[in-house]
């Protein structure tokens, strides 16, 4: 499998966006996202570089997508997060993680 193929494996279908106190909503991570642009066909988007890191409770991962139709490159930043809940029981114990 090559590098390309590799990362556009690792871009989910969908992801969940928090609306602040509103919830969540589901979009489509197989569209260009620049200003102006209305490609939604995966075909026209390539990826081409990842970049991973980790902050503090999280683990980041940027992949560097090129849209064929507007030329335009953009980042999708995964963040999974790693402690997810802490103890309501004791002060004492550590927070859950992934």
């Amino acid at each position: 499998m090559s590098d390309k193929e590799s990362l556009r494996v690792e871009i989910l279908e969908y992801a969940y966006i928090s609306l602040a106190r509103r919830g969540m909503e589901k979009i489509s991570l197989d569209q260009c996202f620049l200003k102006n642009c209305d490609n939604k066909d995966i075909k026209l988007l390539e990826p081409f570089k990842k970049v991973e890191y980790e902050e503090k409770n999280k683990q980041i991962k940027e992949i560097f997508i090129r849209c064929k139709k507007c030329e335009g490159i953009f980042i999708l930043k995964l963040e999974n997060l790693k402690r997810v809940a802490k103890s309501t029981k004791d002060d004492d114990e550590e927070p859950l993680s992934m």
